[in-house]
């Protein structure tokens, strides 16, 4: 008859090293090419906000065309308004 031998590991053990292969994927880290300060990222970062900023810019600009241009619409309706006054008071 063939032996048998039993291996003992004790549990402790492989609780340790499966936790310690494990460790990056259970505790959420992006690793250590993403979590590095490396130039690129903040290149891209940099041209991300340079690029937003110029938009915002150009958001603004259009706003305050838009702005004007109601500024003179609304004098132009209160001339006509005042107008509209003034023939009204020299009709009574």
């Amino acid at each position: 008859m063939m032996s048998r031998s039993i291996i003992v590991i004790p549990r402790r053990s492989i609780t340790l090293v499966s936790r310690r292969l494990y460790s990056d994927f259970t505790t959420g880290s992006a690793g250590a090419t993403a979590s590095a300060k490396g130039g690129f990222s903040d290149k891209e970062k940099a041209v991300e906000n340079q690029w937003a900023r110029s938009h915002d810019a150009e958001k603004i600009k259009a706003l305050h065309e838009a702005l004007d241009k109601q500024k003179e619409a609304t004098a132009n309706l209160e001339k006509d308004l005042e107008a509209l006054k003034k023939s009204a008071g020299k009709k009574q």
